[in-house]
């Protein structure tokens, strides 16, 4: 089973005209107002922009944003988990929205973080765009304990797992992880900062396949 599909034609164009919209999603976020970042994301979706787009181009730079901010010392550690949260929270709203809701016709994919890995919001977006392409996931969320995710693929019948992990402290449980799920029969895709900025963590544990992002 393939882990590429083809990106949706509206966003394989470029996104300059979203700045605005990234302007006022990072106000929003920055000011702890979920219901102005909702209210953006969701006039966006109604006015035609594609869900992918908001997802990669909208909420992803602006969490970015976030977390060189907090690196700076230009916002406190509260700002950045009410950031963090209220992405989370515009996200679940863009998933209901109609234009989000994709036929599941390709497969079946679980998403989680591995075992002591908090940072779930990357592993989040996979879970979404992969649904926006067509496929049936099951995300996990974050720190997923390596038994209870092999159990979870027994009882799933998942084709594939996406691993997400941001630190390298967390190799050697992500290594556990691969191997435990390849185990059962399981092809795992690999993705995250600590795998490497070329994915040569993730080749070396023996993943099947890795993403840059």
């Amino acid at each position: 089973m393939s882990t590429r599909t083809t990106a949706p034609a509206a966003h394989a164009t470029s996104h300059a005209g979203l700045g605005p919209l990234r302007e006022r999603m990072w106000t929003a976020v920055t000011d702890g107002d979920e219901y102005a970042a909702s209210a953006h994301v969701l006039s966006a979706l109604d006015d035609g922009t594609d869900a992918e787009s908001v997802l990669l181009d909208v909420i992803a730079p602006v969490q970015t944003r976030v977390g060189a901010e907090w690196a700076a010392n230009r916002l406190g550690v509260a700002q950045e988990h009410a950031a963090s949260a209220i992405a989370e929270r515009v996200i679940a709203a863009l998933a209901h929205h109609p234009s989000a809701r994709v036929e599941p016709r390709l497969g079946r994919i679980a998403v989680a973080c591995v075992d002591k890995e908090w940072h779930a919001l990357p592993a989040r977006l996979l879970a979404e765009v992969l649904s926006l392409r067509g496929w049936r996931v099951d995300f996990l969320g974050a720190q997923v304990p390596t038994p209870h995710l092999v159990a979870h693929l027994h009882h799933s019948g998942a084709d594939a797992v996406a691993l997400s992990s941001s630190l390298a402290t967390r190799l050697p449980t992500a290594h556990a992880a691969i191997t435990a799920c390849q185990a059962v029969g399981v092809a795992v895709l690999a993705g995250g900062a600590a795998f490497g900025p070329d994915g040569r963590y993730a080749r070396l544990l023996g993943a099947d396949a890795w993403a840059p992002d």
